[in-house]
């Protein structure tokens, strides 16, 4: 069971998008780019199409997002997005409606006791960090994509789904065995794999078979 090498405190990592936000938070800010830009909605009607038939299938998820995402951010330079990034992602956080209060106070509660809290997310970093800004997580270590712009297109640096939230913890921590692991999405499974303990957080039957077939330990919170 992997502790933090330098204080001895459990490592407990969060997921962002349905555990402390209510919802997509990437998502979000795709929407709120499409509708302002009528003919990018239009060119992400089949990327978009394409994510909900095959939602099923978690590669095939990953390659939908960045497509959808693509479209959606055309245009940006790296400063146009990162403004964007955060007035969005400050503007959820300020919002009720967007925080799964139960998520954000187990957060508080780890960080209080002295554990090490990582949130790791598929939320694009500098939007995941002004939410959690908002919601009084400014504290709290951040793992997120990274998406640079060339030419005023976007490019994934580093697309922390799937597999990647393994390697990029390793990255972080040194090692990718943690003590606890909170999460609602089943593109999440690699690294639950690795987790001493699994909390799912709101899941339906589906994803909670899933989860106890593959992935040791694993605990159901029904959270608000």
């Amino acid at each position: 069971m992997m502790t933090d090498a330098t204080t001895g405190a459990q490592l407990v990592v969060f997921d962002l998008d349905g555990v402390i936000a209510r919802s997509d938070t990437m998502a979000a800010l795709i929407q709120k780019r499409l509708l302002g830009h009528p003919l990018k909605a239009i060119a992400g009607v089949t990327p978009a199409a394409a994510w909900f038939l095959l939602r099923a299938i978690p590669s095939a998820r990953i390659r939908m997002s960045q497509a959808l995402g693509r479209v959606a951010l055309a245009g940006f330079d790296g400063a146009g997005y990162a403004k964007l990034a955060r007035e969005v992602g400050g503007a959820l956080g300020r919002d009720p409606r967007w925080i799964l209060a139960d998520g954000r106070a187990a957060v508080l509660n780890h960080q209080a006791l002295g554990d090490r809290v990582l949130i790791t997310t598929g939320t694009e970093a500098i939007l995941a960090r002004a939410f959690l800004d908002a919601i009084g997580l400014d504290e709290i270590e951040l793992i997120g994509t990274t998406v640079h712009f060339e030419n005023r297109r976007p490019l994934y640096e580093f697309h922390n789904l799937g597999a990647n939230k393994v390697s990029s913890l390793r990255e972080r921590v040194g090692g990718a065995r943690i003590n606890l692991f909170y999460t609602d999405s089943n593109l999440d499974l690699p690294l639950a794999r690795l987790s001493a303990r699994t909390i799912l957080v709101n899941p339906d039957a589906r994803l909670e078979r899933i989860f106890r077939w593959g992935a040791g330990r694993v605990e159901v919170v029904r959270w608000d």
